[in-house]
């Protein structure tokens, strides 16, 4: 076994407290994402695992056995680094056999592991090699393949592809998730990059300022974000938030602001009854492909706004539309609208299952 627990983990530098009371349960054979902007704890956490920082109070424990006393070199843990941190002076297949040599294993079960994990990278043809004689792909696959061959209980991964151009991290994302997926091993990585942690992960566990916010799949983190920030950091192009009270109308409940009226559908009204608003305000999150336009005016389109700039992505377009004081996204099909040019009026409908309400003073999430 070799799910990884950080209980009541905190790290400490003089009076900064990086990570804040971690309590964090890693499954066997997982692959959880640590995502947050710079400066969240995320590499915090990460280097406690590895033993490379000293843990100020709690606990961490691997396969069930506390590891924060134990030298990094005894936790049975590889980690691969974002600068490769690769022996420019040695071969591919000398930096990979590099800690075996290190176990004292011998030169014929060397060889077999080094030859094996090169062809599950695909890097067969490049062991006679240099660092210098390589891309940054290939490098990146070396890294991993010095880390593969060690056969560790854990995975560690800190912003390994962080410095690729576009079209080479698309194409490292599937790579490492299908060794990962072959070989079934605990696996952390961290990352700021939404779409890496999306796109890759078991479970995302999201921090801000050394606190976890929510820990959850991807489709969880995404359709059901425990709270303003989550929801606000996870979509390219954002979620729109709206400032609005809620008040009764018509024997039901809605969402009012000076420049536009949502109505509230019948579940989320029953819960947001319950919920003890702080004078009644509250916070509208709509996903920017959930706004449909119109530059004609009726009542599928209720909120009137203008056009402050258009965005053409291919096959579909962003429209950012000012509605008072405030800035909304569409997410749209190219040519919905036909005159792009600013402060032209357009018109926004949208779909009611897919408003999201947070409490304006806390933040949190008001589910039904």
């Amino acid at each position: 076994m070799a799910a990884l627990t950080f209980n009541n983990v905190w790290k400490r530098y003089d009076q900064v407290e990086a990570v804040k009371n971690l309590n964090l349960d890693i499954r066997d054979g997982e692959f959880l994402c640590l995502l947050g902007p710079s400066g969240c704890g995320k590499s915090s956490s990460l280097r406690m695992i590895a033993g490379l920082e000293f843990i100020s109070e709690g606990e961490i424990s691997l396969g069930g056995q506390r590891i924060n006393e134990l030298e990094p070199r005894h936790r049975d843990i590889a980690m691969v680094f974002e600068s490769y941190a690769l022996y420019p002076q040695k071969t591919v297949y000398d930096n990979m056999a590099n800690p075996l040599r290190l176990r004292k294993m011998s030169k014929d079960e060397i060889d077999r592991r080094v030859k094996e994990t090169a062809a599950i990278l695909e890097i067969e043809r490049l062991l006679g090699r240099r660092p210098s004689q390589l891309s940054g792909g290939q490098k990146q696959r070396v890294a991993i393949g010095r880390c593969l061959v060690r056969e560790p209980k854990a995975f560690l991964f800190d912003e390994p592809i962080a410095h690729l151009d576009a079209k080479l991290r698309a194409r490292m994302r599937g790579e490492l998730k299908h060794i990962q997926k072959t070989l079934g091993t605990t696996t952390v990585y961290v990352t700021h990059d939404q779409l890496e942690g999306m796109s890759m992960a078991d479970r995302i566990a999201i921090m801000r300022d050394g606190v976890l916010q929510q820990v959850a799949t991807p489709h969880e983190i995404f359709n059901r974000p425990a709270n303003v920030w989550v929801a606000t950091f996870i979509g390219d192009p954002p979620m729109n938030v709206l400032n609005a009270e809620v008040q009764t109308a018509d024997g039901g409940l809605v969402a009012r602001a000076p420049e536009y009226t949502i109505a509230i559908p019948d579940r989320q009204a029953a819960a947001l009854s319950n919920a003890r608003l702080t004078d009644g305000k509250v916070q509208i999150g709509i996903r920017p492909e959930a706004l449909r336009l119109s530059q004609t005016p009726d009542a599928a389109h209720p909120i009137a706004g203008r056009i402050y700039a258009v965005q053409p992505l291919g096959d579909v377009e962003i429209v950012d539309v000012r509605v008072g004081d405030e800035r909304i996204l569409v997410k749209t099909e190219l040519g919905t609208i036909q005159n792009e040019d600013i402060d032209v009026p357009v018109f926004m409908g949208y779909k009611p299952e897919k408003l999201y309400f947070f409490d304006a003073v806390t933040g949190e999430a008001v589910y039904e």
